[in-house]
């Protein structure tokens, strides 16, 4: 069974210390959309990227597997742009339908990665990217064990598998990477 976050330390995602090391201004610059863009959050959790990209994008479906973390991003906000929603993006999404796919801290929770990407490209509109941050693979006081995490190069390589194109790596503040493809 791989690493899941447990749900009821979700203070812990809103953390000064999380904002300073993975700050969402920083990921929105990254992610340059154009204000048309519809974003599915996968693992959205409480909101912490979600709520800053509603500032910046015409809709946000906020989807997590977790009914605690869903029921505190809902006392939250109740911004109209988000869509918050609670089960498996695959079933909430229809194909072809957003122009990005992120999720952030996620990849290392997932069983069947590939599946997962492929199931999250299908998603994508043409020229649609998929977006993945998670935590480099060292050892590091916050986030999972270093044997749990997923190289920056697995994901870069997944994404070719599947025909994406444009890569691009970022490495933010020596704790996270972000990894972007094209569909």
């Amino acid at each position: 069974m791989t690493h899941i976050f447990n749900p009821e330390h979700f203070k812990k995602l809103d953390s000064p210390e999380r904002k300073k090391s993975l700050p969402p201004a920083e990921i929105i610059n990254l992610l340059s959309k154009n204000s048309d863009s519809i974003i599915a959050d996968v693992g959205c959790g409480v909101g912490y990227f979600s709520i800053p990209f509603a500032a910046h994008y015409k809709l946000i479906h906020a989807i997590d597997i977790s009914e605690i973390m869903v029921n505190e991003f809902k006392n939250r906000t109740c911004l109209e742009n988000i869509r918050i929603s609670l089960g498996d993006f695959d079933e909430l999404l229809d194909d072809n339908s957003v122009d990005v796919f992120f999720t952030s801290t996620v990849i290392h929770e997932v069983d069947d990665l590939l599946d997962f990407t492929k199931k999250a490209v299908s998603k994508l509109t043409t020229s649609g990217t998929i977006a993945y941050i998670d935590f480099i693979k060292q050892n590091s006081k916050m986030g999972p064990p270093e044997h749990k995490r997923i190289a920056s190069e697995t994901v870069e390589n997944m994404y070719t598998s599947f025909g994406l194109h444009s890569i691009v790596t970022y490495n933010i503040h020596n704790e996270f990477y972000l990894v972007m493809g094209t569909k």
